[in-house]
């Protein structure tokens, strides 16, 4: 929504007001309806209404609406520039707004306040709506106004109001009363949202450089098309998303969020007389993006969102007060990603800047060519504090994140990674050579063990411990961007990791030419190694299966002398292959070494 920062007598910013007096503004559209209204007459002698003004809400939207004149209601000047109605009782009354004819050069500052249980709020500020449509489009009733004003509790409606004017009484100024509750099927909707389990409306997505999200349609939050001029009207082309916030209150619960938007549509098209709901597309903070103005989401359809700016623009509205919390992270992604979608359909980079020429806002003349950012916020082209101070602070990764969504459309691996090096305990294995497109992406490693995640391996290099031996080391390699779903590889060595031998040769001598030797293996990563040795002493050798990690081998007739023992491991599960010598002296004379087992 766009409003004025002009908060009248209640302080120079309407956000810190908004504060101060626990309530909820809400911009160019929030609870309204049809309905017939009811006035008894005033009574004058107590300064009330002698009767109730009544709303009644139609069967299908659930939607209560009345609008009256406020002289109508006994509306008296306290001073030159200052009037105030009576104390008006009412049925329920969830919101109030205000309209007047346009062309009103200095408009009003208006504030009203609610009686809730016999309790009366603060007085609040009605802020002015900058959300019209652009002043060559047809739209219109040739009215203007304010943003709805929200009682201080969604779920406490209130039971009277009382108005004032300051500053000027322009020609056909009305109040417009509103109340919303909830229909059987936006329950079943909420539940579907928190499932994401919507159907995706947008026809074109599968020709499109970037998937479309999931977009909830006007019949699921049940729009009445009949309130609608007809046919939609479409702009050429589209050079930038306005991202706006509705200005409305934050404690909504997600079943809420249907009444919401019918009467943002109620609101615009009865009581400001334009042909549709101002946005393209809304976002709730839980991440629900719902069609908004009638004409195909994948379409150019010219909105009612940004005055001066709808020509060439789609028109994104985060519902709630954006000045007052943060947005959700669940609204920044589906903006992203509903940016990403949108503006990939005309080439428009989410980071770029764009020349716009305005058709007229109050920050810049018709006629003067602007450069804005390709995503901007409302304050951008006018003169509003839309989209609220915390979200416009998130602008600048939104674009990021949108960006990231287009190139996503196109992140691929152009080059697989391979892995160089032995898999043997104690050596480092790196993986390189590979390349993602676009060369921008960031690139992550995480190790495995078997396929598990190697706690704290998240280098490009590895270096094979004891615990992989006899296991399969691999690596996911993962190319990223913001906002998007990354793009792995998985490459694995190319045979189980090896451990190294250690051999302790131990010899005996015995009498008569006598030799034993004792051979023990151990291998880290291994309990009990097996495989064969084969020990030489001299010219005789003997080949003897390694059994519980040890084997022996005797040589007998072994001539006296000193002799080098030589000693071959080999064919040891999970271990590479080990050497290892020793010597033995024989003393005395003997025959030629033979060996024996």
């Amino acid at each position: 929504m766009t409003t004025d920062d002009d908060s009248g007598a209640q302080g120079p910013r309407r956000r810190h007001v908004l504060r101060a007096a626990t309530a909820t503004v809400l911009g160019a559209g929030v609870v309204t309806g049809t309905g017939a209204g009811v006035l008894r007459a005033l009574n004058s002698s107590d300064g009330s209404a002698g009767g109730r003004l009544l709303l009644q809400a139609d069967a299908t939207s659930g939607v209560g609406i009345l609008e009256r004149g406020l002289k109508g209601l006994g509306l008296k000047a306290q001073s030159a520039s200052s009037w105030q109605t009576p104390v008006l009782d009412t049925s329920l009354v969830s919101m109030t707004g205000f309209t007047w004819r346009a062309g009103t050069r200095t408009p009003p500052r208006i504030l009203v306040r609610y009686r809730t249980g016999g309790r009366w709020s603060l007085w609040l500020p009605a802020p002015l709506l900058h959300d019209e449509p652009d002043r060559t489009s047809g739209e219109g009733n040739g009215k203007t106004g304010t943003g709805l004003v929200l009682c201080p509790a969604l779920d406490q409606p209130a039971d009277g109001i009382q108005v004032q004017v300051n500053g000027a009484l322009p020609p056909e100024l009305s109040v417009t009363l509103i109340h919303a509750d909830r229909l059987a099927g936006d329950a079943r909707v909420a539940a579907e949202a928190s499932r994401s389990s919507a159907r995706v409306v947008a026809a074109k997505a599968d020709t499109t450089p970037v998937s479309a999200p999931t977009i909830y349609s006007r019949a699921q939050w049940g729009a009445n098309e009949s309130w609608r001029d007809g046919a939609p009207r479409y702009n050429d082309t589209i050079l930038q998303a306005h991202i706006h916030h509705s200005a409305s209150g934050n404690g909504y619960a997600q079943a809420d969020v249907p009444a919401l938007i019918r009467s943002f549509y109620k609101y615009h098209t009865k009581s400001l007389g334009w042909s549709d709901i101002a946005y393209n597309f809304l976002v709730d903070a839980y991440g629900t993006i719902w069609e908004g103005r009638y004409g195909g989401v994948d379409q150019a359809v010219r909105g009612a969102h940004t005055l001066g700016f709808n020509a060439s623009s789609t028109g994104f509205c985060v519902i709630g007060n954006l000045d007052q919390v943060a947005p959700t992270q669940a609204t920044l992604n589906s903006l992203a990603a509903l940016a990403a979608w949108k503006l990939s359909m005309y080439a428009r980079d989410p980071q770029g800047w764009t020349q716009v020429v305005s058709e007229g806002s109050d920050k810049f003349p018709s006629g003067r060519t602007v450069t804005l950012p390709v995503i901007d916020g409302h304050r951008d082209t006018n003169d509003t504090a839309c989209p609220g101070g915390n979200l416009y602070a998130q602008l600048p990764a939104l674009r990021t994140a949108a960006a990231g969504g287009i190139a996503a459309a196109t992140l691929k691996l152009k080059q697989p990674y391979v892995i160089s090096g032995k898999a043997t305990l104690g050596h480092t294995l790196t993986v390189a050579d590979g390349k993602f497109k676009p060369n921008t992406a960031a690139v992550t490693y995480q190790w495995l063990r078997n396929g598990t995640p190697i706690a704290g391996a998240v280098a490009s290099s590895y270096v094979v411990a004891p615990e992989d031996v006899g296991q399969t080391v691999g690596v996911v390699v993962t190319g990223s961007l913001p906002g998007v779903a990354p793009v792995a590889q998985s490459v694995a060595a190319d045979r189980a990791a090896r451990s190294i031998p250690t051999l302790a040769i131990r010899t005996q001598r015995k009498p008569g030419g006598k030799v034993i030797v004792h051979v023990d293996v151990t291998a880290p990563g291994i309990a009990v190694p097996d495989g064969q040795v084969q020990i030489l002493l001299g010219k005789a050798q003997r080949t003897v299966a390694v059994k519980k990690g040890k084997a022996i081998a005797r040589f007998v007739g072994v001539d006296p002398g000193r002799w080098k023992v030589r000693v071959k491991y080999s064919q040891g599960t999970n271990s590479r292959p080990g050497k290892g010598s020793d010597w033995v002296r024989v003393p005395g004379r003997g025959p030629r070494a033979r060996t024996s087992a």
